[in-house]
């Protein structure tokens, strides 16, 4: 773990330091989750899509699972799938 500072900008960035970048591995364009956790506390978190993807790719399969044992096609899952995107 490591402590540095930084200051959020006019434009409402945030500044992280070069040697967390690279220690992270963190180039233009990677992607982050942010919570606010309380009134002066903020988490970023570095959002890695390979893994989300499996869990929601694991979540979807559950679901599709349980959805079977309830009674419902393979249709009907696919159709209330579609009618929830809308």
């Amino acid at each position: 773990m490591s402590l540095d500072f930084t200051r959020l900008s006019e434009k409402g960035q945030i500044v992280i330091p070069s040697q967390m970048r690279k220690r992270m591995k963190l180039e233009e364009g990677t992607r982050f989750i942010i919570l606010s956790l309380e009134d002066d506390t903020i988490v970023l978190r570095k959002l890695e899509l390979s893994q989300e993807k499996t869990r929601l790719k694991q979540l979807l399969a559950k679901s599709r699972e349980k959805a079977r044992r309830v009674g419902f096609s393979q249709r009907e899952i696919e159709q209330l799938i579609e009618s929830s995107r809308k």
